[in-house]
């Protein structure tokens, strides 16, 4: 357990990726207190809060610590009109599968995607339901000096075609690094998506790409570099999406699962192959 010179305690929740963080109450933070958090934050990746139970408009408030709320420019019909501005509601609506049951970072199919994510269960399942994380630092240091090398030289196309189908919408695309420099932490990390998403490097076609983005997709989420969220109402799970993909676990069949989301604009991804 980490205690900083606040109140504020930080207890390690994964070898890699992810920490659990009490003795702050998020309804009513001091400056020094969101200080130790964001640090907390940009260490870790993920971090826990248990037992805050914050209503939408506390949730939002506590999202704008961190930055600019993000609207998912050509997704706003799909936006509740009744939660505040930015909050999107994650339901399953009965399905026996859901679009996030996949690795996946938010949002790679935007020129500057989500930096940061805020989850709060609104509505659990009796069993089931986790999200997992990985750290993208660790897949990164984990390749081949060979392996960096070409990396640092590629950039990755993406597109929306999943969500886009989902939610019956014009598909979007972006291009960016396959290995991303942090803007605040400056360590380098994989940015390789959902191949369903991110199916080709820029120049090159699905075909000569996919045994490549395979592997480094495969490699990415390697079960030492992950951490295992069960949620339990009450928590706020904040994570950095610019170095963490994320898995929604779907094994809770067509029980109701809802959760309420908030996400940070970000910025055009940097890496190696600007430098």
């Amino acid at each position: 357990m980490n205690t900083t010179t606040t109140c504020v305690e930080i207890r390690k929740l994964a070898g890699t990726i992810g920490a659990e963080i009490s003795g702050v109450d998020l309804k009513d933070l001091s400056q020094e207190e969101f200080q130790d958090i964001h640090q907390a934050f940009l260490d870790h990746g993920v971090i826990v809060f248990r037992g805050q139970f914050l209503d939408p408009d506390q949730h939002v408030a506590f999202a704008r610590r961190f930055g600019d709320v993000m609207v998912y420019k050509g997704f706003e019909k799909t936006y509740r009109k009744d939660l505040p501005e930015g909050m999107f509601h994650f339901s399953n609506d009965g399905k026996e599968k859901v679009i996030t049951e996949n690795w996946h970072f938010d949002g790679t199919y935007y020129d500057a995607p989500p930096a940061i994510g805020i989850l709060a269960p609104v509505r659990l399942p009796e069993y089931g339901g986790d999200t997992m994380w990985s750290s993208q630092y660790v897949a990164y240091d984990s390749l081949s000096d060979g392996m960096k090398d070409l990396l640092g030289r590629l950039r990755v196309r993406c597109e929306s075609h999943r969500s886009s189908r989902k939610y019956q919408l014009e598909v979007m695309s972006a291009v960016h690094p396959a290995v991303r420099r942090h803007p605040e932490t400056g360590r380098l990390s994989l940015y390789i998506g959902n191949p369903e998403t991110c199916n080709c490097f820029d120049g090159m076609t699905p075909e000569e790409s996919a045994p490549l983005i395979r592997y480094l997709y495969d490699r990415a989420s390697q079960p030492d570099n992950t951490y295992r969220h069960h949620w339990q109402l009450g928590d706020i799970v904040v994570w950095d999406n610019r170095c963490t993909m994320h898995y929604a676990v779907h094994d809770y069949a067509d029980l109701p699962r809802d959760m309420y989301r908030m996400t940070i604009n970000g910025e055009p991804n940097r890496g190696p192959v600007d430098e």
